[in-house]
């Protein structure tokens, strides 16, 4: 009944009953994205100023920095990201959805970047990002419909559209990802790889239109040799081995999760266990899915959900990040997760990660590159495997899986032709408004 209502206020919402399930009248609004991709390019070359708006809710989809940093340094173009709440119909918490606000806010204005909050405080009502700045280009970095529809594709036909995904995506899941109509109703899709190209064409309704591999900008930072990291971790009194703990958000108990993947509620009170249990060797970082903690408040309420927090961020030895992690990557020394994304992600670094399951087989929730990637994972069902791998992997240094993570990102991962993803991406931009696009 709840997913019902919650699909209900959805279609409301968007006034999408019929246009999205109605095989001809969706294959006319593809048809007209399709024609209208290179007009729409094509009107801004002699424009002096292309207005580029980067629409954003939390700040685990921003995947953008070097795509950002590169159009801030070109004389024609204009960033700046708009922070817009997600979760709008899924009944979370008003006060979390404004922490996360706030805490996305910080985040961006972390890395310099111009930034609107489209809030107006006196008529307490958000506003259509178009009254305050018209955006030329706009860049998604969610494809879901659980926004207001101000924030929504619709409300952008006269803009140029663009999508890069917000995560690495290694799961099994095609219709979720390249049947929603919003997917398909980008006027650019920039994949991460060309076997992701492959996927947005064969399940997609587009037939991959418009749809190019160029590389992950979320993990093009790994590859800039000049990348000045930071050390976000908590200073211990001896040097320890650094673990992250990275739990996913799909813990089963919510309409809206298309699947149910995350260990958390069965590793919970195990991972403190265990922080507590290597206090002396390890340092623990708790990394959640941004959408953990409003689900945790469905199931456990407030009081109980930041206890178990706070628990995290207090301990000697533990951590909690709930922003960027990046950094948090590159001065640890291994990870334990349950997330899609981090399947590929953590494997640009080529240090052990485990995968955490809850039987012995899931090869099947993988997509064909995700069965790769997951194979480059110890694997952790049990007490007994977590122990092993922080034991032998971690603390002892035996790691055999070290050259397969290597060969894995040699043939998948290394950029091609040394073309970095967020240039692969302005270079197309730019040959769409020169009308040299193919």
């Amino acid at each position: 009944m709840n997913n019902l209502k919650y699909k209900l206020n959805l279609m409301m919402a968007h006034k999408d009953a019929l246009r999205t399930r109605v095989p001809f009248l969706f294959a006319h609004m593809m048809n007209q994205v399709k024609e209208s991709t290179l007009p729409l390019a094509m009107r801004l070359k002699d424009k002096e100023t292309i207005e580029v708006a980067f629409m954003l809710t939390i700040p685990g989809m921003w995947k953008h920095d070097y795509l950002f940093r590169l159009m801030q340094q070109h004389p024609h173009y204009h960033p700046y990201v708009v922070i817009y709440p997600y979760s709008e119909y899924k009944g979370f918490s008003r006060e979390e959805v404004w922490k996360t606000i706030r805490r996305t806010e910080e985040f961006i204005k972390s890395r310099g970047f111009e930034y609107i909050i489209p809030f107006d405080e006196k008529k307490n009502k958000w506003i259509d990002i178009k009254k305050i700045n018209k955006p030329d280009i706009v860049f998604f970095a969610s494809p879901y419909r659980d926004v207001q529809s101000k924030y929504y594709i619709y409300n952008f036909k006269d803009s140029l559209t663009c999508y890069i995904p917000y995560a690495f995506n290694a799961i099994n899941v095609y219709r979720m990802l390249y049947w929603t109509s919003t997917v398909n109703l980008f006027n650019f899709y920039f994949a991460e790889t060309t076997i992701h190209q492959h996927y947005v064409s064969q399940y997609g309704r587009n037939g991959g239109a418009r749809a190019y591999a160029t590389g992950y900008p979320g993990t093009e930072v790994f590859l800039h040799s000049d990348y000045q990291s930071r050390d976000v971790w908590k200073p211990q009194a001896t040097p320890k081995k650094r673990v992250i703990w990275g739990p996913h958000h799909t813990i089963g108990n919510s309409a809206a999760d298309s699947f149910s993947a995350s260990t958390f509620l069965l590793n919970c009170d195990l991972m403190l266990q265990l922080a507590q249990k290597y206090s002396d060797s390890i340092q623990f970082a708790f990394k959640p899915h941004q959408l953990l903690k409003f689900k945790l408040i469905d199931i456990w309420g407030a009081e109980k959900t930041e206890q178990y927090y706070n628990q995290w961020a207090s301990m000697e030895n533990t951590q909690l990040e709930e922003a960027g992690y990046v950094d948090l990557f590159i001065h640890s020394d291994a990870m334990m997760h349950d997330s899609g994304s981090f399947t590929t992600e953590y494997l640009y670094l080529n240090k052990p990660v485990m995968y955490l399951q809850r039987k012995e087989q899931i090869e099947d929730m993988f997509n064909t590159f995700g069965v790769e990637a997951y194979r480059q994972h110890y694997h952790g069902v049990t007490q007994a495997d977590m122990e092993h791998f922080l034991e032998d992997v971690v603390l002892a240094g035996n790691d055999p899986m070290q050259s397969s993570r290597k060969e894995f990102f040699d043939a998948y991962l290394a950029p091609v032709d040394g073309m970095l993803p967020s240039q692969c991406i302005m270079d197309i931009l730019e040959s769409a408004i020169n009308g040299k696009l193919k």
